[in-house]
């Protein structure tokens, strides 16, 4: 991260220090087992988004939170996992929500019946969503994980910086990055080519 010198906003959903292990493979999150420390990345960007963050809200400033509402009937038998999910974001404002259901084998949105590539990865949605309350045109996240974010990105017209630790998930990420600047949205001006992305292992 010190040699990429300021962007936009560093936009992400980095290990939260839970000790996170999937129920279904036993997967789990490089680095989630130590307390997650947002501070570092103030001095990266003028914004930022953080998935998780109530995991580490005593670090943060003021802010605004957004809900990922995850399950259909919130009312329905207890499971081990959340009924949704939180992030913080820098820019002030009130809290928001958006429901898109991801709960087991049931998911909505364009990933419907598509395995996920990473144990804790968003739908491409949800990172678009996030985006609307990003002003910045270019977005560095620095636990990129499979690359839902490039991809939202590459959908919205953004400029993206990627850094992923794990090779395995670094090539997947490269892979769906790619196809995301090759098919963009037709509405959307796409960022100058040189510039659409960059990604660090």
């Amino acid at each position: 991260m010190p040699t990429l010198g300021k962007v936009d906003a560093v936009v992400t959903d980095p290990p939260y220090g839970i000790g996170f292990t999937q129920r279904t493979t036993g997967a789990k999150i490089k680095g989630d087992d130590r307390p997650f420390d947002p501070t570092p990345f103030w001095g990266s960007a003028s914004e930022h988004l953080f998935w998780g963050a109530e995991n580490f809200a005593a670090y943060l400033p003021r802010g605004r939170w957004l809900v990922w509402i995850k399950r259909a009937v919130e009312i329905a038998a207890p499971k081990s996992y959340g009924d949704c999910e939180v992030a913080w974001v820098s820019n002030p404002g009130c809290i928001k929500a958006m429901r898109l259901i991801s709960d087991g084998c049931i998911r909505q949105g364009a990933e419907h019946g598509i395995v996920r590539l990473h144990p804790s990865q968003k739908p491409r949605e949800i990172m678009e969503w996030c985006l609307g309350f990003i002003d910045g045109r270019t977005i560095l996240d620095p636990f990129m994980g499979s690359g839902t974010t490039g991809v939202a990105c590459a959908k919205l017209g953004r400029k993206f910086i990627g850094i992923e630790i794990e090779p395995k998930y670094f090539d997947i990420a490269c892979k769906r990055i790619e196809e995301a600047y090759a098919q963009p949205d037709l509405f959307v001006e796409p960022p100058a080519k040189a510039e659409q992305t960059t990604l660090a292992i």
